[in-house]
């Protein structure tokens, strides 16, 4: 194969087509397992999707879902930070049933950051199509996407838009500030990132910003020329919409959160510089499970086992390989350019804080008595459980280097290439999933109520409360609420979980003290204003408000005044976007007219 083999844009789209049908066959038997089971966390996802597309059979999407008679005898659903109402899935459960809309958003997903990656590569960093096709394939194939889908960790899909929100708020640098093109990239970079919110990717929201981040430093360390300049200022103006689109979502969050602390677990790490920085390579390098196998004696400070899909980030072992390709075809190019003096002055700062955020995530791995307690001292570090997860900031970087790679790979640049293209999917075919091919999750439960809903055969509401020793969020098929559901935002071991006064039986019934057996969830979020405690059940008085909720409808309840501020900036952020997006359709379509 020739060094200076080109690919036209027909080539490019034909290795995308190859390179999803080999994700579908890599990973389509998890969707469910041959013995019809699912990752364990899909008893959250599956029945919360189930959960959304009931609130949309009776009130349609405009109007939020406060709240769920679902689960746990009542719950918040819309200022719970992990809920996704809005979110791609679970409008594909609008038209199909939960499980293939879980599949099929899987597929979206990964399509959209190889075309993501592939685009920020191009049109950033500058790249021929052939390494950014090896960039796109990286990035697509990570293993933090894959492995926590097929667990169930819904939230984290859109973590896959980091590139294309890069892409944003990088292409075309030399256009005007506030010009026209520039402001619609701010504008459409924006909701992107309000759809992190919405969709559930809140708890991740920081490292995948930082990961946004890294990238523009790549490329403004290899296209130094306004970069960061134009990031910073289209950074500023996608906040506009971003702050609008979310005010609502987040003011509620943020309510809810307050009530639920997460600061009580500790903080893990490992003690050993050394073998964090084996751990970090393994993590991001090798399988799931073998990452697993090496840290687990390691961890210190960690009051549960970090399971496979926790460790799950892996890149495989072909972008090293990469990278020692290109870097011995640099070292003998230096050969023959001894007088090479690139311009480093403009690239400090870009290389000052790429630096300093990729450090980060090993800081926050590495354990001591004394930094785990400045760490656990500092905001949202100290409500950390995980900090292993802010290795997803390396998964962007390490993908767009492989890029830069392939291109400086001189005469090795096609080998380099077909290793990663044809190399990545071979071995993610290969890897040994023993874990994720053992997993108990039965969705059959939900998807048989789904089908039976959409052919009229049931109708739709919660009559009961389930005992207390079940933890099957699925009972709501047959209208009961699990008194014990899984939900995190309570705790891993649901410590903070306070519906004590419920019982096994009839929502309706009325208990000793003179409540309904159903939580009134307006006092989880809002107490003082609906003159209640948070876990307070609905009144006797409150019987049509507890008939109207356990059927899926909105009942009345009381907001803060910031909460009703709040609704009132996404309220009209959302008609402006709107606006925006007929307005920005309209002017493509004319330039594109007059292209023709």
């Amino acid at each position: 194969m020739s060094s200076k083999l080109r690919l036209s844009s027909v080539h490019v789209i034909g290795i995308f087509a190859l390179l999803l049908l080999a994700y579908h066959f890599i990973f389509r038997e998890f969707f469910p397992l041959p013995n019809g089971r699912m990752g364990h966390d899909y008893i959250l996802t599956l029945a919360g999707f189930l959960d959304g597309f009931l609130w949309y059979r009776h009130n349609g999407f405009v109007t939020p879902p406060w709240f769920s008679p679902s689960f746990c005898g009542g719950q918040a659903l819309f200022a719970d930070p992990q809920s996704a109402f809005y979110s791609i899935p679970q409008f594909l459960t609008f038209i199909v049933d939960p499980l293939q809309a879980v599949y099929w958003a899987f597929l979206l997903f990964a399509a959209i950051g190889f075309w993501g990656m592939y685009l920020f590569a191009r049109h950033c960093l500058a790249l021929e199509r052939l390494p950014a096709v090896v960039a796109a394939t990286v990035f697509m194939f990570n293993g933090f996407y894959a492995h926590r889908m097929i667990i169930g960790h819904y939230g984290y899909q859109a973590f896959m838009l980091v590139p294309m929100i890069a892409l944003l708020l990088l292409r075309k640098p030399a256009a005007p500030l506030l010009s026209a093109r520039g402001i619609t990239y701010s504008l459409l970079a924006g909701l992107l990132i309000a759809y992190w919110f919405h969709s559930g990717l809140t708890t991740l929201m920081i490292p995948a910003a930082l990961s946004v981040v890294c990238l523009a430093c790549l490329t403004a360390f290899k296209t130094p020329d306004r970069t960061f300049l134009v990031f910073v200022s289209r950074g500023i103006v996608a906040m506009l919409p971003v702050l609008g689109l979310a005010a609502s979502k987040l003011n509620a969050n943020l309510t809810l959160m307050s009530r639920f602390s997460r600061d009580f677990y500790p903080l893990p790490g490992i003690a050993s510089p050394a073998d964090l920085l084996e751990f970090a390579v393994r993590a991001l390098f090798y399988s799931s499970e073998n990452a697993y196998r090496m840290a687990t004696p390691l961890w210190k400070n960690i009051q549960w086992a970090a399971m496979p899909h926790e460790l799950a980030y892996g890149l495989t072992p072909i972008p090293l390989a990469i990278f020692a390709i290109a870097l011995g075809a640099i070292a003998l190019s230096i050969r023959h350019q001894p007088k090479l003096r690139p311009d480093f002055r403009s690239r400090v700062l870009p290389a000052a804080i790429l630096g300093a955020i990729l450090l980060w995530p090993l800081a926050m791995l590495y354990y001591s008595p004394e930094w785990n307690a400045v760490l656990k001292s500092l905001p949202l570090i100290g409500s950390t459980t995980s900090p292993f997860r802010w290795l997803i900031i390396y998964i962007p970087c390490i993908a767009a280097l492989c890029g830069i790679a392939v291109a400086n790979a001189g005469k090795a640049r096609t080998l380099a290439a077909a290793l990663a293209i044809i190399g990545i999917p071979m071995l993610n075919f290969l890897e040994v999933r023993n874990f994720y091919e053992n997993q108990d999750y039965d969705p059959g439960a939900v998807v048989a109520y789904y089908k039976a809903l959409r052919a009229g055969a049931v109708d739709n509401r919660i009559v009961r409360i389930g005992a207390q020793q079940a933890l099957d969020n699925s009972q709501l098929a047959d209208g009961t609420s699990p008194m014990r559901c899984y939900n995190p935002i309570y705790g891993y071991r649901l410590e903070k979980l306070g519906n004590v006064h419920l019982f096994p039986g009839q929502v309706d019934a009325v208990g000793p003290d003179g409540a309904l057996n159903l939580i009134n969830p307006a006092c989880l979020v809002f107490p003082d204003e609906n003159q209640c405690q948070p876990w307070d059940r609905f009144k006797a008085e409150q019987r049509p408000e507890a008939k109207r909720f356990a059927a899926y409808h909105p009942f009345e309840f009381a907001k803060s005044e910031r909460q009703v501020v709040a609704d009132r900036i996404t309220l009209v952020s959302v008609l402006l976007a709107i606006i925006f997006l007929v307005a920005a359709a309209g002017r493509f379509i004319r330039k594109s007219g007059k292209r023709k």
